[in-house]
């Protein structure tokens, strides 16, 4: 069995949804030659993410990685506030290590989805949250990955009302938030495998 890896943070996780409608649950029900393998962790920043990459992307050796990470980054807290020259640098190390330890990974980048500005929660807001996207994009671009670009995906999907998509804490996804974060990166995973 060949394995996928979630790599990121609540969002991949699926915090605040049963695991059956979480991304890793959507994406094993559709590929069935693929072992789905769900390393998100909640409240992670690329800096955890880079001290915890051997033991949950690395050892699984994976044919497909996806890696999501920025709503933490981007956010104006002490504990999870990294600065996008960080951001850059952390993402990069990132995917070098994936690149040089397992030859031939295919690499798919996601930027994280727009929070919803018009209630008190959300951790970070959409002007924070730009630069990452931008980050991401510029990285996909550079260095030839895919890209799902879950930032533009889900004003397009959703009409420009992502209020159904986000949680009540203005974040994290809902339901029907992980069906259309299924609905940008499957065809990709369709893409690389030819299922």
């Amino acid at each position: 069995m060949r394995n996928l890896v979630l790599f990121g943070d609540s969002l991949t996780y699926g915090y605040g949804v049963f695991k059956k409608d979480n991304i890793a649950s959507l994406i094993q029900n559709r590929f069935k030659k693929l072992s789905v393998i769900n390393s998100g962790v909640n409240g992670d920043t690329t800096r955890e993410a880079l001290k915890r990459l051997n033991r949950d992307v690395i050892s699984f050796s994976p044919v497909i990685a996806t890696i999501l990470f920025g709503s933490n980054d981007s956010a104006p807290s002490e504990n999870a506030y990294r600065t996008i020259y960080e951001f850059n640098k952390n993402m990069r190390a990132i995917i070098d290590t994936i690149k040089t330890s397992k030859k031939g990974t295919e690499i798919i980048l996601i930027t994280p989805p727009p929070v919803d500005d018009g209630v008190f929660m959300p951790s970070t807001t959409n002007a924070r949250l730009a630069p990452y996207c931008d980050a991401i994009r510029e990285i996909a671009q550079r260095q030839g990955l895919f890209l799902c670009d879950l930032n533009k995906e889900f004003p397009r999907m959703s009409g420009g009302n992502i209020e159904p998509y986000i949680q009540e804490d203005g974040c994290h996804l809902t339901e029907k938030g992980y069906m259309a974060f299924y609905n940008c990166l499957e065809p990709l995973i369709a893409e690389i495998t030819g299922e």
